[in-house]
């Protein structure tokens, strides 16, 4: 099947190239007196020559064909025009995976504020440099015409991204509501909206708050026009500057505020580190079922070490006390366990296997720690006491809660039911974890825990804690090989290379697009450039989304609000730069105002809720074609204002 695929793609490419092709041959006219032709009619000079064969728009006059930089391809007829710009966007979708693509540059400048704030400018490049390209054509008529591709892009990368890929993400990342046992079933339809959704965290709330404060400059440009100042007047460009002044202050305010509260910044590397997974060419979430396997395998063969240990047979000669062997051969497991978690101890080649491996003991450690925290802030106290033993009773306590028909057994319903009854806003925990204890805590497969497999699991996740706090593996080590350094800073370097070299060519494919199909640059830039410059964001989000996480859906929405914010700070800076110092004329009014409008109305929606059910989904998706429809409309009254 692929080898007729590939020569039925083969045939049509070649078919599509004699489509172009200019060829000498016989012309003969329906009135032509001559019987004999010499087999060739000079028909005008070689430039008039036209096409047997054409496409729907083509003319026999096709536009000049200008190379960019005399190396890049160019092209005169529409078709042309539409397959440059997706060879386009695909070359910037690399160059921006090169340049700032899963967290790279953490590895050069390390997790701290500086490479925290130089990742974040990195991420907002391929934007910046396509607005920056807009405006530095060589005329001022023509960077008037270009500049317009600028705004386009400005207003559809926000809009997109609240509206378009928040909702797609929706859909990748929804689960089903937790319905408390016993409650009264809904009709289907009720079902349908109100059922099934998405939950984020507290952290994700406040990402959306903080979005807001991008519409400051925004509010200043806008003023004018409502006492209907002249876009074209010298009072004009004063408005302009202050704008651009408050955009600047606004930018850096946003990365001094870092410095004080490292909540954003954290928040960017986690998902960072999400990114990095789901783009593995080794699946990290298959790959983590399969080592839960092994997890299980590893405790059923301990389990029966430790009934052997216990039980030894009556011929067996005992040089060692049975207790002292007992609590030796325990160490040696934990040890043993602790060394196969150890992405280095065997491997150190730093193969993606190795990879993988670092994730899921970053992965492990985290869980464990967090169902270590569920558990304290569940029984009210500490569960191990100050030298290290078990509290009995306060496990005991702990085991009666989470069995709340008191038969002696702990069931999966049980488990999930109160692990979605102790789900708190700032640490929201998946049903899935619940699935991750019965595995660990359920050692003999019956499907029930009892007290004291309870007991005993319990306390080995409590030492293993205890270990993960003392001895972290420190992933920065790895990730510090010279070897590692060098790739990341030749990426880099390819990357900010590319989206320099390509984002004027992209603009000007956009505007002889625009121009072939009879349509405002604008409306083909806010369609078409947005999913150039956000393709990878988009690709990395709804894969993330569709691990169906609490934790990683929340972190891809505050990713959004992030980008969201960077674009109209960043993006809006640079736009309106080129706007001032070029002498250029502002009448992009609308654009911004239908920014603002769905920047308020996702902003709210997501800065006062946590729970999002299905019938969110009206609101996101409708903003997208409404935008267009606002901007049409309002566009000339800005205008004529």
């Amino acid at each position: 099947m692929k080898k007729v695929s590939t020569t039925t793609a083969c045939s049509f490419a070649f078919f599509f190239c004699f489509l172009f092709w200019s060829v000498t041959g016989r012309f003969l006219q329906y009135d032509d007196g001559e019987q004999v032709s010499d087999g060739v009619y000079n028909h005008g000079d070689k430039h008039e020559q036209s096409f047997f064969l054409r496409f729907l728009g083509f003319s026999d006059s096709e536009e000049y064909c200008e190379q960019m930089y005399g190396f890049l391809p160019c092209s005169s007829n529409l078709p042309g025009h539409l397959f440059l710009i997706v060879v386009y966007e695909y070359l910037l979708y690399h160059g921006e995976s090169y340049a700032g693509g899963d967290g790279r540059i953490f590895g050069v400048l390390g997790n701290n504020f500086f490479g925290a704030s130089v990742f974040q400018l990195l991420d907002s490049l391929p934007d910046s440099l396509i607005l920056l390209a807009s405006g530095l054509s060589s005329s001022k008529e023509k960077a008037q015409e270009y500049v317009v591709t600028g705004a386009g892009l400005l207003a559809g990368s926000s809009v997109m991204l609240l509206t378009l890929l928040w909702g797609v993400c929706f859909i990748c990342g929804r689960t089903k509501f937790y319905v408390k046992p016993g409650s009264k079933v809904k009709n289907k339809v009720m079902q349908l909206l109100t059922g099934s959704g998405v939950v984020t965290d507290a952290e994700t709330s406040y990402h959306a708050k903080v979005m807001f404060f991008s519409l400051i400059p925004f509010v200043v440009m806008l003023l004018p026009s409502v006492f209907g100042l002249s876009y074209s007047g010298g009072g004009y460009r004063i408005v302009v500057l202050v704008s651009l002044c408050v955009a600047v202050i606004c930018l850096f305010s946003y990365f001094f505020y870092q410095l004080f509260d490292s909540r954003i910044q954290t928040r960017r590397l986690e998902y960072a580190e999400v990114e990095r997974k789901v783009e593995l060419q080794v699946p990290f979430y298959e790959v983590q079922a399969l080592m839960l396997d092994r997890e299980k395998h590893l405790m059923l063969r301990q389990k029966e070490m430790e009934k052997m240990m216990k039980y030894p047979d009556a011929s067996e000669k005992i040089t060692m006390t049975r207790d002292d062997f007992y609590s030796t051969f325990e160490d040696w497991l934990d040890v043993t366990r602790q060394l196969m978690d150890d992405p280095h101890s065997l491997d150190k080649s730093g193969s993606e296997y190795n990879q993988v491996a670092e994730l899921l003991l970053e992965d492990k450690n985290k869980l464990i720690e967090l169902i270590s925290i569920m558990m304290e802030r569940a029984s009210g106290q500490k569960l191990l006491k100050e030298d290290g033993g078990r509290d009995e009773s306060a496990i005991a306590r702990f085991y009666e809660r989470i069995d709340t028909n008191h038969d002696g057994f702990i069931t999966r319903d049980e488990l999930k039911n109160f692990i979605m009854e102790m789900n708190y806003e700032e640490i929201l925990m998946d049903d899935e974890i619940a699935e991750i204890i019965m595995r660990h805590l359920d050692i003999d497969g019956n499907g029930n825990i009892d007290k004291q497999e309870f007991q005993s699991g319990v306390t080995k996740w409590l030492k293993e804690m205890d270990h993960v706090a003392s001895h972290r593996y420190q992933r920065e080590e790895a990730k510090a090989k010279e070897n590692e350094k060098f790739k990341a800073i030749v990426l880099l370097i390819i990357g900010i290379f590319m989206l320099t070299v390509l984002a004027e060519p992209l603009v000007e494919s956009v505007r002889k697009f625009s121009e072939s199909i009879k349509i405002e640059a604008f409306y083909v830039s806010f369609i078409l450039v947005p999913l150039a410059t956000n393709a990878r964001t988009a690709i990395a989000a709804i894969r993330a989304a569709s691990q169906k996480r609490h934790v990683t859906t929340s972190l891809t929405f505050s990713e959004i609000y992030h980008k969201v914010f960077m674009n109209n700070i960043f993006g809006f800076s640079v736009l309106v730069s080129v706007i001032y110092f070029r002498g250029l004329t502002w009448h992009f009014s609308a654009e911004i105002l239908v920014v603002i409008i769905v920047c308020v109305i996702m902003g709210l929606l997501a800065s006062f809720r946590s729970k999002f059910p299905m019938w969110t989904l009206f609101i996101a998706f409708p903003l997208y074609p409404l935008s267009l429809v606002v901007v049409y409309l309002l566009d000339d009254t800005f205008r004529f204002t």
